[in-house]
């Protein structure tokens, strides 16, 4: 009777040594994670809601609006926080330019960086975003002006069927830009008069190594 166990058990033992044998020890290695650069979730900003708006404050951020008084608000969805800004709240017969712009990011030692955020439109009548970067911007409302601009090519909503669709804008390659003194912006331009009103949402920028 003892034959009877003996004979399966030899068996299984051949079979795991078979296998185990094959296994290499590059099979176990863990992947290399990209680093992370840069990245701001707006999670730690005082909202507000509807007309009633908070201005964003980050240390080492600017929000300013160029031609009218009204800047970037934060605003909270489903517990989640975001940028927002729209020209339906300003007064009637302005124009809107308004500049969310990062703070200075160190990309001097970092190959293959790519930008990527999250956009959402609202009663989409119009585009109203363009998002730049610069590597002399020198941090200061009058500097906007006198900076040199690079316009990136994001992916964004454009029409009103995408109203309320979260929309992945990236990767951007921006390998290109090599300073210590980056900085991303974000400049809507609307106009309470005459259209685009769009409100736009922005959220979860981020530089990473690709």
């Amino acid at each position: 009777m003892k034959n009877i166990f003996i004979k399966p058990i030899v068996l299984m033992t051949l079979s795991l040594a078979v296998f185990t044998s094959c296994v290499k020890e590059d099979d176990f290695a863990i992947p290399t994670l990209k680093p992370v650069l840069f990245t701001e979730n707006f999670e730690d900003i005082t909202t507000g809601s509807g007309s009633n708006e908070v201005a964003i404050n980050l240390e080492g951020w600017i929000n300013t609006n160029t031609s009218n008084t009204r800047v970037w608000s934060g605003k909270t969805f489903s517990s989640n926080k975001f940028a927002e800004f729209s020209s339906f709240y300003s007064a009637s017969g302005t124009t809107d330019d308004a500049w969310l712009i990062t703070k200075a990011i160190d990309l001097s030692t970092s190959n293959n960086k790519v930008l990527s955020f999250t956009s959402v439109n609202r009663f989409y009548n119009g585009s109203v975003l363009k998002v730049y970067i610069s590597e002399d911007y020198d941090g200061t409302i009058p500097g906007i002006s006198t900076a040199n601009w690079t316009e990136l090519n994001p992916i964004l909503p454009t029409s009103s069927a995408q109203d309320d669709d979260r929309v992945s804008s990236g990767p951007m390659d921006i390998s290109s830009f090599m300073g210590t003194n980056v900085r991303i912006a974000f400049r809507y331009q609307g106009s309470k008069s005459s259209n685009p009103t769009t409100t736009f949402q922005l959220d979860d920028i981020k530089i990473y190594e690709n």
